[in-house]
């Protein structure tokens, strides 16, 4: 089947998991920075959860304000506009916003208005901001106040928490997130990845999500996908990352199958599309070839994931 002309909806990638050496190559034509392609490439393939770290701690250091993305995310609008996906949510990382308020509200505003001018009637693009498991519950109340901030303006539509499940909880941060369940505000927690399904129970008791992120491990406990089933919790899976990061060890095991076939609610994600060197119509092509999925379950999919945006604005029919 052609994967292009199928609309797609993303909802999980990262920012700062983007850029690939071809977009580098680009960004090198026109401007400077200390990033040389050669050490890029070096990073390259990730075929491990050691190859992702090694990626980002050769890439993380060269792009810290929301502004250096900027050429970044001027190459990815014009690729997801070519792959006819037609909205896509991504997450900023908390870490590259400035910590002055007002100026962190004119930091994310401009960068919005930069993006909105490349979507062209084509995609529409909307911006979560996610920060790590591994802060304390005072620096989580902190960005919690600044996250608040930026959705109260209407710059963000979500938050969103990544990283290490391993000792660091959802718990801890139960204050944070009952106050961003009363402000109405998205919210995604990725569990379920790395650790088994005591991660998702973790998420799900203390976090209050409208969505899960990878939730691989959920399927291993009937209970769990009961729970997810009831509730509607909408799980962004990100199968290519899955294989690469060790989540699932062989592609033909991943769980998307069982989780169309059960009635979940899922999106299909490229997570980090430079780091992992995937597209969403790769992703496609992926489960069509793995996994028989065909225009049915493409469609279905679609739908999902609309339905489950944290933008309920469309600005595009």
């Amino acid at each position: 089947m052609c994967y292009h002309n199928v609309a797609k909806v993303e909802l999980h990638c990262h920012l700062d998991g983007i850029l690939n050496p071809s977009i580098l190559k680009e960004i090198l034509l026109k401007r400077n920075t200390s990033l040389k392609i050669e050490e890029l490439e070096s990073a390259y393939p990730v075929l491990c959860f050691d190859d992702f770290i090694n990626w980002f701690n050769k890439t993380n250091p060269h792009f810290k304000s929301l502004p250096d993305y900027k050429p970044i995310i001027n190459h990815h609008v014009q690729n997801l506009r070519t792959q006819n996906v037609i909205y896509a949510e991504l997450m900023i990382p908390s870490g590259s916003l400035p910590l002055d308020k007002e100026k962190m509200l004119e930091c994310v505003q401009e960068f919005r208005e930069y993006t909105t001018a490349m979507e062209n009637g084509k995609v529409q693009i909307e911006y979560i901001v996610a920060f790590g498991r591994n802060k304390t519950p005072q620096h989580v109340e902190e960005r919690g106040d600044r996250i608040l901030k930026l959705y109260d303006s209407h710059l963000i539509c979500g938050v969103a928490v990544a990283g290490l499940e391993q000792g660091n909880p959802i718990k801890p941060f139960r204050k944070t997130f009952e106050r961003f369940k009363e402000a109405g505000i998205g919210i995604e927690i990725h569990a379920g990845e790395w650790c088994g399904p005591e991660s998702v129970h973790d998420a799900l008791e203390n976090g209050f999500p409208d969505r899960i992120g990878h939730g691989v491990s959920l399927f291993k406990n009937p209970n769990l996908i009961e729970i997810i089933r009831e509730k509607q919790i909408h799980i962004e899976i990100c199968p290519t990352s899955n294989l690469k990061t060790g989540s699932v060890d062989d592609i033909k095991n991943h769980p998307i199958k069982q989780a169309f076939n059960l009635g979940i609610n899922f999106s299909i994600n490229t997570d980090d599309p430079g780091t992992f060197e995937c597209t969403m119509e790769s992703e496609f092509k992926l489960l069509h070839d793995t996994f028989g999925f065909g225009e049915q379950e493409f469609e279905k999919i679609k739908e999902n994931s609309l339905k489950s945006r944290f933008q309920k604005q469309l600005r595009y029919s």
